[in-house]
């Protein structure tokens, strides 16, 4: 499939007024002029592979904590976070009709950042969820305890009379209590940026099944994801040596991730046999990941790549029923960016890669067939 065109800023983003009323009302509305080209799971381009990370300068919240350590960022976290607000923004507007929205946060992070390369603050992804306009209704937020602190005072500060929950520790364990108090009509982005591999499928599952009875009998769409996939820890864990992968205990860390056994296995023993490059085993363990999304029912998956001039560090995949999700996230990853460096005097937004569909039939394109998956047991795990 050739490269598409560059996403031009929909008309119905530029003004509020704009925004279409949908018959779907609970669920993200339609956009007057938003793209209809969109391609179901269009995934990772190889020529992401020698771009530069791109950011885009954040509309910024300035508040400051008393005592709070400020954490260093490269320049991609901080081009994530810009995709990210972009992209809330939108979705609190789209849905800007609904009695509810909500907003979850599975590892909602440090609240105090700074650019490494130019000093620049810039706030994580609680506080932005937490400031946009109309505000989300609902919002769940998981950190561990030593991080929680500073979340409960964007609570004080933010919060109001809304739903904001605070929950100190795993959000694999503490999942399924926060979803009971988030309501099921309501449009809902969930954010899942771990540091690394931390958050289960179970934790996936759960999310996409907290609305999936509602949307299935009523048209609406389940809840949207936009998750961290880390393929260079997939490179690090699963790399050549078999034997102290398994003496770490590593594939039973993987088997969580995924929800099961089976595939990703034969894909590793590819890669220590020399079936599959690394670099081939990593795109294999990503898409395979997309595949277990599209499982769950998903119709619109999106991946994109962010690295460094080392190589690629991570995905982050979008997961959603929505039409309108889906295109708003594809306008949020392809539009020009700022890329940061240091002692630049004027800052210029670049062009990004465009999207080529590499998921759709990428198992036909292996030299080996997957085994059928061997569902993983959360309870009975060591």
């Amino acid at each position: 499939m050739g490269a598409k065109q560059p996403i031009a800023m929909p008309p119905a983003l530029q003004s509020s007024a704009t925004w279409a009323k949908s018959t779907q009302s609970d669920d993200l509305i339609a956009v007057n002029g938003l793209l209809t080209s969109l391609v179901p799971r269009a995934t990772l381009a190889e020529s992401y592979v020698t771009s530069l990370v791109p950011v885009a300068k954040i509309r910024g919240i300035e508040r400051k904590f008393e005592g709070a350590a400020m954490r260093e960022w490269k320049a991609h976290s901080y081009e994530k976070i810009s995709i990210f607000r972009d992209y809330v923004e939108a979705f609190v507007r789209a849905s800007g009709n609904a009695f509810n929205r909500a907003y979850i946060d599975a590892c909602a992070g440090d609240t105090e950042n700074v650019l490494k390369v130019t000093g620049e603050r810039f706030p994580g992804s609680a506080e932005i969820a937490l400031a946009v306009q109309p505000p989300f209704t609902h919002v769940a937020l998981f950190e561990l305890p030593h991080k929680a602190k500073r979340l409960h005072t964007l609570k004080a500060q933010y919060g109001g009379s809304r739903e904001v929950g605070v929950y100190e520790g795993n959000c694999n364990e503490l999942m399924i209590a926060a979803l009971r108090g988030l309501p099921v009509k309501a449009p809902t982005f969930a954010f899942i940026d771990p540091d690394g591999m931390e958050v289960e499928w179970r934790t996936i599952r759960l999310l996409a099944d907290h609305k999936r009875q509602y949307a299935e009998s009523q048209n609406k769409t389940k809840v949207e994801m936009w998750i961290l996939f880390s393929t260079g820890g997939m490179g690090r864990m699963l790399g050549s040596n078999e034997a102290s992968a398994r003496a770490a205990n590593l594939p039973e860390k993987v088997a969580r991730l995924y929800g099961g056994w089976g595939p990703w296995e034969r894909i590793w023993k590819a890669r220590l046999t020399g079936e599959l490059k690394p670099g081939e085993a990593r795109l294999a363990y990503l898409l395979l990941y997309m595949d277990r999304l599209e499982e769950l029912g998903y119709r619109y998956l999106l991946a994109r790549p962010v690295h460094t001039t080392r190589g690629e560090l991570y995905v982050m995949v979008f997961a959603s029923d929505s039409t309108a999700g889906g295109n708003i996230m594809q306008w949020a990853q392809q539009k020009e960016r700022v890329v940061k460096r240091a002692d630049v005097l004027f800052e210029m937004p670049e062009a990004r890669p465009q999207y080529d569909d590499i998921h759709t039939g990428w198992r036909d394109q292996l030299p080996f067939k997957l085994p059928e998956w061997r569902e993983y047991n959360y309870e009975s795990a060591p």
